[in-house]
């Protein structure tokens, strides 16, 4: 097998793989270059709404470790352990308990990170576009399809960033195996494989606690919190399928269910056929009760000329600092290794994660960088509501299939 070096991800044209014309990440600098620092001397205000293991172990650790040109002002949860932990991390910092007291207190506020459960997503994000700040929210963007139109509008109406957390959209194997198949590396792509095989949800979650019943329950086991066991993570994977496929699905079709882990609303398991409007088609896989399994992070895409994959085990974090390696392989001919560095030159020089320990990623650092940009420069949102929006579409839509039995036309929006 012979190998190439890729040592960082080009520029591309990406109007033939991109649902809309926004630049990718190749187009925002990462840390340690110029182009990537807001260039006023003013810094932006961040306030903080979920203190979790997300909001504090990455949005909050990033913005005090990684972003000089970050003021963090104010953090809010209702869980007063983690709201302290957060405060101690970020002296000077005031905290809050209720959201809409901060951000009705808290004026000098510019922007907004959004890190509580998902089905509070929708609430918050609307709240803090309609005061004028700018808005970074977790992925799924929202539980509902209205929903996501709501924020959506918010942000149009006030004339706001609305950026979501898909941070896979960061990643440089996910842009370099774009740029092989445009490339031709191997002929025209007709088939996605992708598959996500983890463990059990953190148990040490938020628990919510039923109104009727006075019952506390792990969050992300009630389908009226999660939304979805896929919106919850599988949409990650989902999100650069689409992202890969350049076209919306035409139809989604799902089975699954609750095979090991049934003390839950939502599912453990699940298989989904994905047909695409350019006549692509993807079959992708998902289980949460599958810890330790041998690349249980991968995508294969399958051309008219050959195929190239990817993927990642247990031992392997996507926040580790080494080398992604894609394996083209043509169906006549030699196979390939291409190396892809997870971390740029300036990025090895600043990054101070190993993998395991946090939930820090570099992929979400560099979501970051470009939520400043559009913030402070007005670059265009490459994760915007409209990814955001689509990425929960399809995780809905295989939801309802697998619990109905139907096929899902993509004009039908998944009310779930």
């Amino acid at each position: 097998m012979s190998e190439r070096n890729s040592p960082e991800c080009s520029s591309m044209d990406r109007r033939k793989f991109m649902l809309r014309g926004a630049a990718g990440i190749a187009a925002y600098a990462l840390p340690g270059s110029a182009e990537a620092r807001a260039q006023e001397d003013k810094k932006v205000v961040y306030g903080i709404v979920g203190a979790g293991n997300r909001g504090r172990n990455t949005h909050l650790r990033i913005a005090n470790k990684y972003l000089p040109e970050v003021q963090v002002a104010a953090i809010c949860d209702i869980t007063k352990a983690n709201l302290d932990q957060a405060l101690a991390d970020t002296p000077g910092a005031k905290g809050y308990d209720d959201y809409h007291k901060m951000i009705e207190t808290e004026k000098g506020i510019d922007a907004i990170i959004v890190a509580v459960p998902n089905f509070l997503h929708a609430e918050v994000t609307v709240a803090a576009l309609n005061a004028g700040k700018h808005v970074l929210v977790e992925k799924p963007m929202a539980i509902h399809m209205a929903d996501a139109d709501r924020m959506i509008e918010a942000a149009r109406r006030n004339h706001r960033v609305l950026q979501v957390g898909q941070q896979s959209r960061y990643g440089t194997v996910y842009e370099k195996m774009i740029q092989l198949v445009k490339d031709g590396e191997i002929g025209d792509l007709e088939y996605i494989v992708g598959n996500l095989y983890r463990g059990d949800w953190n148990p040490h979650s938020w628990k919510y606690k039923d109104t009727q019943t006075g019952v506390e329950t792990n969050w992300r086991f009630l389908t009226h919190c999660a939304g979805s066991a896929l919106l919850e993570d599988g949409i990650h994977e989902l999100d650069v399928i689409h992202w890969v496929a350049g076209a919306e699905p035409s139809t989604v079709q799902a089975i699954g269910g609750n095979n090991v882990l049934k003390d839950r609303q939502t599912i453990d398991n699940a298989g989904l056929l994905i047909n695409f409007s350019n006549g692509l088609r993807c079959v992708f896989s998902y289980t949460i009760y599958s810890p330790g399994v041998p690349d249980n992070r991968t995508l294969r895409l399958l051309g008219t000329k050959g195929e190239m994959t990817w993927g990642i085990g247990t031992a392997e974090e996507m926040r580790g600092t080494g080398n992604a390696e894609i394996v083209v392989i043509p169906y006549s001919g030699k196979a390939e290794k291409v190396v892809v560095p997870r971390l740029t030159p300036e990025e090895r020089a600043s990054w101070h994660e190993e993998a395991g320990g946090v939930s820090t990623d570099v992929e979400s650092l560099r979501e970051h960088i470009a939520f400043l940009a559009s913030v402070t420069k007005g670059a265009p949102v490459f994760a915007d509501g409209q990814v955001g929006k689509d990425a929960a579409h399809i995780s809905l839509a295989a939801e309802r299939s697998l619990r109905t039995g139907r096929v899902f036309p993509w004009s039908e929006e998944s009310a779930i």
